[in-house]
């Protein structure tokens, strides 16, 4: 058996990948799923649940799955069963490994949580990431995406739909951020329709989660969050990422500083230098998949 007796303490992305490869690992491997309660079942139908066990769990780290063939995890769950739960850090690093089902099969969101979306309409989700990668998470900024980077992909956008037939959907948690607040002056400067995600602000979230899933294109920040509406929802949603942030985190080149002047807390824990000689290439973000980077 595959199991989550305590979902990660990570926030909702995180959770959503952690339950994909569960359940997406018991497929592959042909053996049951068990889950402990987390809020997905208050949000998703039909969510796997919690099933006693007498066996000794074994706790399956994130590269070990990336290591090991089929086969090999097979003989791993003789006698035992395989735990995903902290610290496995079995997330996003395992996603293109483990996915071979549509994760909408078994991830699809309660009907009252689905947005009433007009089809005459191209919904734009934009995704704004602040809070802890403005320094706090001891990174020194380097997963933020500016104000041009979102500018630039609205530009793009508008360059290849009507604008007139385009709703922006800004969904963030931090509009004191100023990525936040550049990105909606833009949209007021240009005259384009746009409109605040439902939890605008708030740390409720399952509504702007939502509406990210059912949007038929996503500007995306390097979250979770926004990484997991990929995956739920509408299907063949058109996906934009920040090349900048590519540049940074997977090739680790920081010849454009520009970051740097929206970081908040300076924790100086490494310099570009010390990040560049000890950072290896990540592999589970050089396999990323997108439409467009700008």
């Amino acid at each position: 058996m595959i199991r989550i007796d305590n979902i990660t303490r990570g926030r909702w992305g995180n959770k959503i990948f952690q339950y994909n490869n569960l359940i997406q690992l018991a497929h592959n491997l042909n053996v049951e799923a068990s889950c402990c309660y987390w809020e997905g079942n208050n949000y998703f139908k039909n969510i796997v649940s919690f099933k006693d066990t007498h066996k000794f769990s074994r706790i399956l780290y994130w590269n070990e799955i990336l290591d090991k063939n089929k086969e090999e995890l097979k003989e791993l769950l003789k006698d035992q069963n395989l735990s995903l739960e902290d610290p496995s850090y079995a997330l996003h690093n395992t996603y293109y490994k483990l996915t071979h089902i549509d994760p909408r099969n078994f991830l699809e969101l309660n009907d009252e949580f689905i947005p009433n979306l007009d089809p005459n309409f191209t919904y734009i989700g934009i995704h704004i990431r602040g809070g802890d990668i403005l320094g706090g998470d001891s990174q020194e900024g380097r997963e933020i995406h500016t104000p041009d980077y979102y500018k630039k992909s609205i530009e793009y956008i508008t360059s290849i739909k009507d604008k007139h037939k385009c709703i922006f959907i800004v969904c963030t948690d931090d509009i004191q951020f100023e990525s936040t607040k550049e990105t909606i002056e833009y949209l007021q400067e240009n005259n384009l329709r746009y409109q605040l995600g439902p939890n605008y602000g708030t740390t409720t979230f399952i509504n702007d989660f939502a509406m990210l899933c059912y949007c038929d294109i996503l500007i995306n920040s390097s979250s979770t969050f926004c990484c997991a509406a990929v995956f739920i929802g509408k299907k063949n949603k058109y996906i934009i990422h920040s090349q900048d942030w590519i540049n940074r985190i997977v090739n680790c080149d920081f010849s454009n500083q520009d970051y740097k002047k929206y970081i908040k807390i300076h924790k100086n824990k490494q310099t570009d230098t010390e990040w560049q000689n000890t950072r290896k290439p990540i592999q589970y973000w050089k396999d990323l998949q997108y439409n467009k980077l700008i």
